[in-house]
């Protein structure tokens, strides 16, 4: 091929001579130039793959029904892209030559957008004058239509105010009475009283009876709103103060545990010390303190109370009952949809009574509208905001659910925070939640990965993280990362060569890596694509070996020792049937030389005379 491109090129660029046999007998006429034969196997190989690739692309463009200009130029684009590439002595001359070609193209594209832009700016231009004339038009007709209705409002005013004069010299008494609203609502003689039958409201004693049991039940509101109800102000600002004390108490009772600990330290030793000092010696005074030092450890891990509402101590009865007021206060707050100082209270509850799945059910049960947020959201930030102090840090089932929720929310940024933060419990599972999220959002992609390589990483999974940095594109990493970990076994090597098949990757695991051996062989990569649904790749890394040079395949088939000669051959027989005839072949005269190895076809009738034999 490259010497093909320079008999095109010799001479600084000029056409070469042409025959006299091409000649055109017609004069003034361009004579086309007369290629030369193409003599090496290797450029008939790559022109034959260069036309397949044409035609293919092509065909499947006018099968979709999109083969128009510009994608026929992004094929052929590509096609000389591959053809810099092969020819490795005219790279910067085609190089220069493409890149004048699309900037060139490039430049018509922009002039059409700027074409069309500037007409659509024209129409605009021109239709300013008729848009002006309609919209004046319209505002004539939308002032005739004002004044319109302001003529009937008006009317409409003087008819109310004659009816209403009519009615106060017709009945004077109860025009007063709806005015001082002695009644609060003005009633009509005709309807029927709400409580009463028809026949009780003729009744002067039946409506006296219903007067005095309404006015009783006024007065008994009256007195409840005067002794039983606050305004809505004092009952949050209490709630404030409530929260303040409880965290207050929570951090007065820790640091009363850490002194009391402290304390009955000091005293062991004070006493371990003493009662030393009065025996024989016989045991050092180290020996003596941290024998008392594990002692009382274990009698304080024996004698620790496994219900904290223990009847034996008084105390206890007095947490239980708080503990009871804090879960009532909590059911009051949800109630009355609080849902965000309810939150609050579940994740500061004292022994973390309400940091379970039920008070999480409870909140998910809740049903509101897109434009709030999620009252199960408000729950697990108050949770995990509040872990990094709490007595009880989250357990990984509510990790998970929280990471489902807030993504279910696209907050990744919230996720992004609760794992860098480390204030959530790691596990594989919320690893593949994260995961497979980024699959679906190709945006935050590369986000999703980051977060689940550090969650696979402190999980100890080293297959996955590996294979977290190969989609991100660190391979280099990613190999380094697999080399130097001891527990990288060849089970992991073909789960990212099966779930990663780049070309990078492929390359990386079948060579030596810092003189230490591949951790594939050829053979095993080959077979382990071909049989999934990355078979291109390695057919695509069988041929590049086959292509590097003629002994190339020979000494890799050679020097394999982890895949058979039996593998070798379902190798070449999967290139025969995917169309890879040469390659197949070329694999099978390499097997079938080697000592010992014999082919026998599947119709020999000697094979079959011997199959009860071997049966």
């Amino acid at each position: 091929m490259e010497r093909s491109l320079a008999g095109h090129l010799n001479r600084r660029g000029k056409l070469p001579n042409k025959s006299p046999a091409s000649a055109d007998p017609s004069p003034g006429l361009p004579r086309a130039p007369v290629l030369p034969p193409i003599s090496s196997n290797r450029d008939k190989a790559f022109l034959d793959k260069i036309e397949r690739f044409i035609k293919t692309e092509s065909e499947k463009l006018r099968s979709a029904g999109q083969c128009d200009v510009e994608e026929q130029y992004i094929i052929h684009a590509q096609v000389f892209d591959k053809v810099i590439e092969y020819c490795k002595d005219y790279r910067p001359i085609l190089s220069a030559i493409k890149r004048e070609y699309d900037e060139f193209i490039d430049a018509l594209k922009q002039g059409q957008i700027d074409a069309a832009h500037l007409q659509g700016k024209l129409k605009s231009l021109a239709a300013e004058p008729t848009t002006l004339m309609y919209y004046k038009k319209r505002a004539a007709e939308l002032t005739q239509r004002i004044e319109i209705i302001e003529n009937d409002s008006r009317k409409l005013e003087r008819q109310i105010q004659k009816i209403q004069e009519e009615r106060r010299v017709k009945s004077p008494d109860m025009t007063d009475r709806s005015e001082s609203g002695l009644h609060g609502v003005e009633r009509e003689p005709y309807k029927p009283i709400p409580g009463l039958t028809i026949e009780d409201s003729f009744d002067m004693e039946a409506l006296t009876k219903y007067q005095q049991q309404l006015e009783e039940k006024m007065q008994t509101l009256e007195d409840d709103i005067k002794t039983k109800y606050v305004p809505a102000e004092i009952k949050k600002e209490l709630d404030e103060k409530l929260i303040l004390a409880l965290q207050e108490r929570d951090k007065a009772e820790l640091i009363n545990q850490t002194s009391m600990a402290r304390y009955r330290k000091k005293r062991i030793i004070v006493d371990t010390i003493t009662s030393w000092a009065k025996s024989d010696k016989s045991v050092t005074l180290y020996e003596a303190i941290s024998q008392a030092v594990a002692k009382e450890n274990a009698y304080k891990d024996d004698t620790m109370p496994a219900n904290v509402f223990d009847d034996t101590d008084p105390r206890k009865g007095m947490e239980a009952e708080a503990l009871l007021e804090y879960v009532e206060r909590f059911n009051e707050l949800f109630a009355s949809g609080r849902y965000k100082a309810a939150a609050t209270f579940a994740a500061n509850s004292p022994r973390g009574i309400l940091r379970n799945l039920e008070t999480m059910e409870r909140f998910k049960a809740v049903a509101t509208s897109e434009e709030l947020v999620s009252p199960l959201l408000l729950f697990f930030e108050a949770l995990i905001g509040s872990s990094c102090m709490a007595k009880h840090p989250v357990n990984a089932i509510l990790t998970l659910e929280g990471v489902k929720c807030a993504l279910s929310q696209n907050k990744v940024d919230l996720v992004v925070h609760w794992v860098t933060y480390q204030r959530i419990t790691f596990s594989e599972a919320l690893g593949d939640v994260i995961s497979e999220y980024g699959d679906e959002e190709p945006y935050h992609k590369y986000t999703c990965l980051a977060l689940a390589q550090l969650i696979y990483r402190k999980c100890n999974n080293l297959r996955k993280a590996a294979l977290c940095m190969c989609l991100q594109g660190q391979v280099q990493g990613a190999l380094e990362y697999t080399y130097e970990s001891r527990h990288f076994s060849l089970d992991d090597y073909l789960f990212l060569l099966k779930n990663c098949p780049t070309a990078e990757l492929i390359h990386g695991l079948t060579k030596k890596w810092r003189e230490k051996p591949a951790a594939l062989s050829v053979g095993q990569a080959a077979l382990s694509l071909i049989y999934t649904d990355h078979k291109e790749h390695g057919f695509q890394l069988l041929h590049d070996i086959h292509m590097c040079c003629e002994s190339a395949l020979e000494q890799v088939i050679l020097d394999d020792v982890a895949c058979t000669l039996e593998g070798w051959v379902e190798i070449a027989s999967e290139c025969s049937d995917n169309g890879y005839r040469e390659l197949s072949d070329k694999i099978l005269s390499i097997v079938t030389s080697q000592d010992g190895v014999v082919e026998i076809s599947s119709k020999d009738e000697d094979a079959e005379i011997m199959e009860h034999v071997f049966l």
